[in-house]
């Protein structure tokens, strides 16, 4: 099994320093910790040395953790990025997830949940903590039994409905392709489909009839 390189960026530097003594500690499966405390110095270090997991915070002085997502998942996508934060609010587990974490963790995690997770995470596992996840739950079942699910919605197969949620957010087809892991012509086809059982004629009226149900707050099942 190959040693693993991890970055820890948060700018709790008590936190972070304890943080990596822990990873650490589990010399057999880890080469090396680097620590950084803001997004610009976790910029700078991926420019002069590669990483296999970043353990990302949240809430940081100039770009936060979501937006530093955002980028290091387009400029080096073969990275693993497990948010590790203090805050499971809904709306930040749904964009964090979306702009390329593979991973929702909670400082309150113990020792050996976190160096779980970090395996898990390195060998393609999607890891969300129990209690985001029963967070989550709670919000989206107290509003999908207020909300209105359209009747076409319940023709969609799974993959039309991550796809149409996708064109809810704004994706084009190639950043589509790139979430969803298929090719850009077969998510043309998709479309092709979601218009259909829609009876829209375009992505912008797709587009308006998701945003209008809300499409991307209904439980996928």
């Amino acid at each position: 099994m190959n040693k693993l390189k991890i970055l820890i960026v948060d700018d709790q530097k008590l936190f972070a320093d304890s943080l990596g003594k822990v990873i650490r500690s589990e010399q057999d499966s880890i080469e090396s910790v680097s620590i950084v405390n803001s997004g610009r110095e976790a910029l700078e270090t991926l420019q002069d040395e590669t990483a296999d997991i970043i353990l990302m915070d949240i809430h940081m002085p100039g770009m936060d953790g979501i937006e530093l997502t955002r980028t290091v998942h387009k400029k080096y996508p073969s990275i693993k990025i497990l948010m590790l934060t203090t805050f499971g609010y809904d709306d930040y587990v749904k964009d964090a997830m979306n702009y390329g974490a593979v991973g929702y963790l909670l400082k309150d995690i113990s020792s050996e949940e976190l160096l779980a997770s970090i395996q898990g995470a390195s060998q393609g596992l999607r890891i969300v903590s129990p209690k985001v996840l029963e967070g989550a739950y709670k919000i989206r079942r107290a509003s999908s039994e207020s909300q209105e699910i359209p009747d076409w919605y319940y023709q969609l197969t799974h993959r039309e409905k991550e796809i149409l949620i996708l064109v809810q957010k704004g994706y084009s087809n190639d950043e589509i392709a790139s979430q969803v892991l298929l090719s850009t012509q077969t998510v043309k086809n998709y479309l092709s489909t979601i218009y259909e059982k829609l009876e829209v004629k375009n992505r912008f009226q797709a587009m308006r009839l998701a945003m209008e149900y809300k499409v991307d707050t209904i439980p996928l099942r």
